[in-house]
């Protein structure tokens, strides 16, 4: 009797490859470089800016060129803006509060140590000595020098400023040719795939990029509102340095929950140590609380939208394994790796659960 030959399944194949895929961008981005970051932003802002050539390409009955070519020219004269007005600001604030946080971590302290002294004294049998601010002084202390003195650099060194000008013109001009060319580019790499698989590659590359791109281009408009938000809401308050707290709590929500945390620990350090009145802490709090909830509950799912539709213990459980196994890009990519790994694995499922294996023919 002739053996059956084993045959790997299309869907288990499909997932293979694209943990294969990722496992690859993972490794290019742990070797990224002066060299190839221009190209990877160039392809980002590709990416996220084709729809939108799409939609003006119909509606103005330009060409992709021309399109292409006025939407870098805007882009241009943007980076150019927050170069010379934005970064500047910035950085006077970063080396501000590299010299009051000491001082304000100080004050804060010593509020702190009053409230460690209490639960010494009154739970020492629970809790032994508390020391809460050994470690915390010497982390945040090093983080805003080490910021101020990176961003003073950059924007002393001669080189740092013909890199930043050299960027500005060559990631638009590296972006207008691959938004030029994106249909071209699309129409080479599938001229590539085998003719009996390519309708089911097409497809699934449409659902992927469905997927991505509700995700990356969500979670960017998202990121910059929260940014905005922060800091109109903690700029009320009256907390110091609340754009910069506010631009780090935003922007840091690119790994989700991250900036939000940071921000909201930093914003507390702040709080006890400025305002005299606990009113004005509970304030930041509710800062914290509405601007997080209005993204739960309004933002995330009417900008993101649900193609991503990652329980939140998916996401915590993704987000802890990619960065202790990839670090920085890991987290940076747990949520959208996740999201199409969720859907090759439903694939898989689904295949499994049609198979003469799973069903009743089976027996």
């Amino acid at each position: 009797m002739k053996k059956k030959k084993f045959t790997m399944p299309m869907p288990l194949w499909a997932l293979i490859l694209y943990t294969a895929g990722v496992l690859f961008l993972i490794l290019c981005l742990k070797y990224f470089t002066i060299v190839t970051a221009p190209l990877l932003f160039a392809f980002i802002i590709a990416y996220l800016v084709n729809p939108l050539v799409n939609f003006l390409e119909k509606k103005l009955r330009f060409s992709r060129g021309i399109i292409a070519a006025v939407l870098m020219v805007s882009l241009l004269f943007v980076l150019v803006f927050l170069l010379v007005s934005l970064f500047p600001y910035l950085t006077d604030q970063v080396e501000s509060a590299a010299v009051k946080f000491p001082e304000l971590l100080e004050k804060f302290s010593q509020k702190v140590k009053v409230f460690s002294n209490y639960i010494s004294d009154n739970f020492s049998e629970y809790v032994g000595s508390v020391d809460i601010m050994g470690s915390v002084e010497v982390m945040i202390g090093k983080v805003f020098t080490n910021l101020s003195k990176v961003l003073a650099a950059a924007f002393s060194s001669l080189y740092s400023i013909l890199l930043a000008l050299l960027y500005l013109v060559f990631i638009p001009l590296i972006s207008y040719y691959f938004i030029k060319d994106y249909k071209k580019i699309q129409k080479s790499f599938f001229g590539l795939v085998p003719l009996r698989i390519k309708t089911t590659v097409i497809n699934k590359v449409e659902r992927m990029d469905e997927l991505f791109s509700s995700f990356i281009r969500g979670q960017a408009i998202v990121v910059l509102i929260l940014a905005v938000l922060y800091s109109i809401g903690l700029s009320i308050v009256g907390l110091p340095f609340a754009i910069l707290i506010g631009i780090a709590a935003g922007i840091g929500d690119i790994i989700p929950y991250f900036g939000t945390i940071v921000g909201f620990i930093l914003s507390l350090i702040v709080g006890f140590a400025h305002f005299q009145s606990g009113q004005k802490v509970l304030l930041v709090v509710l800062v914290f609380v509405i601007v997080k909830g209005t993204e739960n509950w309004f933002l995330y799912p009417k900008i993101v939208g649900k193609e991503v539709g990652l329980h939140f213990v998916w996401v915590l459980v993704s987000i802890i394994i990619f960065g202790n196994l990839f670090g920085f890009w890991g987290l940076l990519l747990a949520i959208p790796a996740s999201a199409g790994f969720k859907m090759f694995a439903n694939d898989l499922v689904k295949f499994y659960k049609n198979s003469k294996f799973f069903t009743k023919e089976g027996k």
